[in-house]
């Protein structure tokens, strides 16, 4: 039995020796690399001294193969179904197939091909006719004639609609024209509009400067003339005290005058009083008195002076028209009693 077995696995290894040269010797197998093929073998369960043996069988029995297979075809590649059948019967222990030669040429496979052909060729034939012949036929010259006054009726239309187009363009321009004169006038008009307010601007600005410039004129001129009026105020109240001193000392001399005469017996009681008043009338004058408020600083001018006599009221500072007149009154005066005198 052992012996049996041992001679059964030699001969499987034998086989897969066998099976691994040819593979080796297949001309698609070869064009792949060294390593690849090594690792299929290994992948088969061919051990290293089985695959250099198979190697070297491989390398040194090409000849032996072409001496026993005196029919194989050399075409160096191989068929696709012959492919296939070494892929699937490698490793199974069957032997190598080849293709069968291919069959002899004879008249009936001439024939055959004539045949179909020619149906080919009549088929292209009756189609070219019936699709292209049309196409490349010159036109007809019913045809030729309903097209020319097809197209000449088109242009006929494209040429009136041209006209129509120019004649809207011109309208076009012609009021585009009008409107731009309009625009013209109007930004003209809008111009001097401006220019006439600027102008004016310009005026009122100058006018206000030289309303500015005369307020600040006056501003300054009034209180001088403030000034001024109180100093001729002033001297003028100087000038009344003065010509009242120069009365009261002639009411006086008169007032001596009247005694000496009373005493002689002349005069009347009635001169006595009147001279009495005179003098009491020129005291309150000569009195000093602090200066005065004019009238229209006043808050109201219905204000009435004080009731002590009436010469006093006219020494108040009611307006230097006033004064100058009683001044001037008082003048007048003086001078009739001097003259009197």
């Amino acid at each position: 039995m052992e012996a049996s077995s041992s001679s059964s696995s030699s001969t499987n290894r034998q086989e897969l020796i066998r099976n691994a040269v040819l593979f080796l010797n297949d001309p698609k197998v070869a064009s792949s690399t060294l390593t690849s093929r090594i690792q299929f073998l290994e992948s088969k369960g061919l051990n290293e001294i089985e695959i250099q043996q198979a190697l070297s069988q491989a390398s040194n029995g090409n000849s032996i193969i072409d001496e026993q297979n005196p029919e194989r075809p050399k075409d160096p590649s191989p068929k696709y179904g012959y492919n296939n059948q070494i892929s699937n019967n490698y490793g199974y222990g069957q032997r190598l197939i080849y293709p069968p030669e291919p069959p002899k040429r004879d008249w009936r496979d001439l024939f055959i091909m004539a045949v179909i052909s020619g149906g080919v060729v009549y088929g292209l034939s009756v189609l070219a006719k019936k699709y292209l012949l049309p196409h490349l036929q010159p036109p007809s010259t019913t045809s030729f004639q309903d097209t020319s006054s097809s197209l000449t009726s088109q242009y006929d239309e494209a040429s009136k609609l041209l006209t129509d187009l120019t004649e809207q363009t011109t309208a076009l321009q012609d009021s585009i024209k009008e409107d731009k004169e309009r625009v013209n006038n109007v930004i003209e008009e809008v111009e001097d509009s401006l220019k006439n307010v600027k102008n004016s601007e310009d005026k009122w600005r100058e006018e206000m400067r030289d309303i500015r410039t005369e307020v600040e004129s006056v501003r300054e001129l009034v209180p001088k003339l403030i000034e001024k009026y109180s100093a001729s105020q002033s001297s003028a109240l100087s000038d009344l005290q003065n010509e009242l001193r120069s009365l009261k000392t002639l009411l006086v001399a008169r007032q001596g005058q009247s005694n000496s005469i009373q005493n002689n017996g002349n005069s009347s009681p009635s001169s006595g009083a009147g001279i009495s008043s005179a003098t009491t009338a020129a005291n309150a004058l000569l009195t000093p008195r602090g200066k005065g408020i004019p009238a229209w600083q006043l808050p109201s001018p219905s204000a009435s002076p004080s009731t002590s006599s009436p010469v006093s009221g006219s020494s108040s500072l009611s307006g230097s028209g006033v004064i100058e007149e009683n001044g001037d009154s008082d003048k007048g005066k003086g001078k009739a009693v001097e003259e009197e005198a």
